[in-house]
């Protein structure tokens, strides 16, 4: 029998913990590596539709991903000024149609629930990458602090900025997309109990650079609100700069009642760009790869970000294990399965951004026309793609 082999992960965000828990399922002996002084989760609002799902399902973990979420009834379009819905897409028939539950939750009870399906102690803190090697019988991760540790096989999980994609494969890394953000969290038992439906929410007015995206979170106690407006120019990369509601809403003076009394309740805001990155040419080189926004980085016009993170690590898990005196082959195949779909979806998410600040009938036809001439399918199709996908029986088929 051969010994057991080592995976060192660099980079303690939602990809990287699910690759964790996935490995050790199949028993590999799993470090992970974050730059952070402490584990934490920024952002707010993350939906995980029924593609991911499936992932937690696999993972023994879909009933505490119930118990900290929120079943939206659908993907609502607005108009911002009527507020009445031009488009629904159902969601609370998403375990028939798709084949699981839609969830919506914050970021931090996720990445919280993935941190307690590990042991405290394979959770390695300020370890920031300077460099990474792959080697014939092994790979190596050199730190800031002067350590090195040698694994079997380096994970680059380690986001958008990633240390482990700049040093094996080069590249002009995260670029500004050219949009910024205001997020805030809204405490459902500050506000009238009228204020919002069960509805993932996608307000837009006609002709405007702007939209608004708005949903329950940790079982409907609390609305995350994502704003959105184009931006020439951005010079931060933190997730959290200050804001306040006023400069938010003086952005936004033009939408609806509807709108403008959710906006108007926000009392915490932050602001942030979004960035976006090329799709990796290559992702694997010899016992190193890459996962997640360290490969695919995407807009979040799809909601598929931390979606393809997980697809990602269940996917390298099951190819690891059935290679497991080969890593290098089983990184290759992991690499060929899970490459189309990722840069597909990255390439969609580009394109959508564009769309999603438009509204007029001819909007709608034009970018319809779009998808289907580009990806060969309109805007029913593509959701059946992405949501119906099942990474565990596409891993039986592939072995």
């Amino acid at each position: 029998m051969s010994a057991k082999k080592h995976i060192a992960i660099v980079g303690g965000g939602l990809g990287g913990l699910a690759a964790a828990i996935a490995l050790r399922q199949r028993d590999f002996d799993v470090e992970v590596y974050e730059q952070a002084a402490e584990l934490g989760a920024f952002g707010a609002g993350i939906n995980l539709s029924a593609n991911a799902v499936k992932v937690f399902d696999a993972l023994g973990l879909k009933g505490r991903l119930h118990e900290v979420s929120f079943e939206p009834q659908g993907h609502a379009w607005r108009n911002w000024t009527s507020g009445v819905a031009a488009r629904l897409l159902p969601l609370d028939e998403s375990v028939s149609r798709y084949g699981s539950n839609y969830y919506i939750m914050h970021r931090g009870d996720l990445h919280r629930l993935l941190c307690e399906a590990l042991p405290a102690s394979i959770i390695h803190l300020n370890k920031r990458c300077v460099a990474v090697e792959s080697q014939d019988q092994s790979a190596s991760v050199t730190f800031a602090d002067g350590t090195t540790i040698q694994a079997d096989a380096v994970i680059g999980a380690d986001g958008i900025h990633s240390a482990v994609r700049r040093h094996v494969f080069g590249g002009a890394g995260a670029r500004y997309a050219g949009t910024m953000c205001w997020r805030s969290l809204l405490s459902v038992a500050d506000l009238p109990a009228d204020i919002h439906d069960r509805c993932v929410n996608h307000w837009t007015g006609v002709g405007h650079n702007r939209f608004v995206i708005s949903y329950f979170v940790r079982q409907g106690k609390y609305i995350n609100i994502l704003a959105v407006m184009r931006q020439p120019e951005w010079h931060s990369e933190s997730w959290s700069v200050p804001s306040t509601r006023e400069e938010m809403l003086e952005s936004f003076s033009d939408v609806g009642p509807n709108l403008a009394r959710l906006l108007g309740h926000a009392k915490d805001v932050y602001k942030w760009g979004q960035f976006t990155g090329e799709p990796a040419a290559q992702w694997t080189k010899g016992r190193v790869t890459l996962l997640g926004d360290a490969a695919h980085a995407m807009l979040a016009t799809w909601g598929q970000g931390a979606c393809m993170s997980f697809e990602d690590s269940y996917i390298l898990a099951r190819w690891l294990a059935r290679y497991r005196d080969d890593l290098p082959a089983g990184l290759l195949r992991y690499e060929a399965i899970r490459k189309p779909r990722a840069t597909r979806i990255q390439a969609m998410s580009r394109l959508e951004v564009r769309f999603k600040k438009q509204s007029s009938i001819w909007d709608k036809l034009y970018r319809e026309w779009i998808y289907l001439s580009r990806f060969g399918s309109t805007t029913p199709g593509i959701y059946r793609w992405i949501y119906g996908y099942d990474p565990i029986k596409q891993w039986e088929q592939a072995a």
